[in-house]
């Protein structure tokens, strides 16, 4: 899982990486709210969610956790063709968990006490979460673990990188809410906002890409996943 453009990869790093930066910033502002909103977070954030609340561990912990066993996956299926670019995943969702857990502690204060409140904050972090995604792709630095397994299994399986991304969502989602039903007798962080996540995000990306294009002079991101495919 490479990028497409080595010679171009470290060019203007500093400007990468604080896009970077802002990117996941942005993001766990974003996964922050849905959580907090108390209409269910994001679906790939169902699971570390749940578990957090199942353990005593942090939100950011839980992600972090999570989403290093990801790499371990990526490892396991990819074998030879995981390089120690790959583990680079690591230190970036180190940062991304931290950074959740920084902003839960800020946005707690002011948690919403109703539907309608809750609702607009939800909506506010699938913007902003959209927007992190947006930039993170656009520094064409790291791919998250969340991400990067997805594109071993497409790449493992042939299957399409959108197919695997909606089973794998569904996954986390169906496993989040099994556990929480079996230990915490009810069913915590997956309700309609989830629902809305798992359309609204992928839509708004899209939208931010349609009117902030790539350069002409350069080529879109890619992210090679072995010999002979891309995703």
């Amino acid at each position: 899982m490479q990028n497409s453009l080595p010679s171009k990869r470290f060019q203007n790093p500093v400007r990468r990486i604080l896009m970077l930066l802002i990117g996941i910033e942005c993001a766990t502002f974003g996964i922050s709210c849905t959580a907090l909103s108390g209409l269910g977070t994001t679906p790939i954030s169902s699971l570390p969610f749940v578990l957090s609340k199942i353990f005593p561990l942090t939100f950011g912990t839980t992600t972090f956790i999570l989403n290093v066993f990801f790499v371990l996956i990526e490892a396991v299926l990819f074998r030879s063709r995981f390089t120690v670019l790959n583990l680079l995943q690591i230190p970036a969702v180190l940062v991304f968990g931290l950074f959740i857990d920084l902003n839960m502690w800020l946005l707690g204060a002011h948690a919403p006490e109703t539907w309608l409140t809750g609702f607009a904050m939800s909506l506010l972090g699938n913007v902003v979460l959209a927007a992190g995604v947006f930039l993170q792709i656009r520094s064409k630095t790291i791919v998250q673990p969340g991400e990067g397994v997805v594109i071993v299994y497409a790449a493992v399986l042939r299957k399409s990188f959108g197919t695997k991304k909606i089973v794998n969502d569904v996954s986390l989602v169906v496993i989040a809410a099994l556990l929480s039903l079996a230990v915490l007798g009810t069913l915590t962080g997956i309700r309609e906002g989830t629902v809305i996540s798992a359309f609204l995000v992928g839509f708004l990306v899209k939208g931010i890409v349609h009117f902030f294009p790539e350069p002409k002079d350069q080529k879109p991101h890619q992210v090679h996943i072995g010999p002979g495919g891309k995703s």
